[in-house]
């Protein structure tokens, strides 16, 4: 009962100790698959709001096998970006056609996702960004432990119950038991003999 309120996870040094984690990967769409057109000698953009620390995964694919520059900003170095300052980019591709990038943001907030197209054409993308997330979960063995607890002491119940019973002496193994022990007065202490109704000390009546 004690597992069953405090949940599984007190067990999970348990199960770090004897290997019973097993390492796993989340991953959680934050920009679904997107169809972006990027204008002839010109750019565009996707933001995306991000959390510090959190590591993202992206694809880039470009059409026809054509190429285009692909840049990550953070929201201040993006506004200096297009004012034409100086700014620094998390991650940059001049030249891609097919791209899969990952990347840790260093702050939390919106992130800028810039695809750069430097020739006379319109050209298609499509992008998708997930966030990745590792995990380490115990084997069934462990998160079930409150159930097989449970069990295991039911189990050990039913064989005390089986085996712990005694047997109840019959009346002949009673009377085995007290057969060939002369009796004694019951005031004096003297022994009499099975069958006699007086003590042949004090003279008084076993009855």
């Amino acid at each position: 009962m004690y597992v069953f309120n405090q949940g599984t996870q007190i067990l999970t040094p348990l199960a770090e100790v004897t290997g019973q984690m097993s390492a796993g990967v989340v991953m959680t769409p934050v920009v679904s698959s997107t169809l972006l057109s990027v204008p002839g000698s010109n750019y565009t953009y996707l933001m995306a709001n991000l959390k510090r620390g959190v590591m993202v995964n992206g694809l880039v694919q470009v059409e026809a096998g054509s190429q285009i520059g692909f840049y990550v900003m953070n929201s201040g170095n993006f506004t200096q970006w297009r004012s034409g300052n100086p700014s620094t980019v998390a991650l940059a591709n001049p030249a891609i056609s097919s791209y899969n990038f990952t990347f840790v943001p260093d702050v939390d907030g919106p992130y800028y996702f810039v695809f750069s197209n430097q020739d006379a054409g319109h050209k298609n993308v499509i992008f998708s960004l997930d966030s990745v997330a590792f995990t380490r979960t115990p084997s069934p063995f462990i998160q079930y432990a409150a159930f097989e607890i449970i069990l295991v002491g039911f189990l050990f119940v039913i064989v005390g119950v089986t085996t712990g019973k005694t047997k109840p002496k019959s009346w002949k193994e009673a009377a085995t038991v007290t057969e060939g022990k002369p009796a004694k007065c019951k005031f004096c202490g003297k022994e009499v003999a099975t069958g006699e109704l007086f003590c042949p000390q004090c003279g008084r009546s076993q009855n």
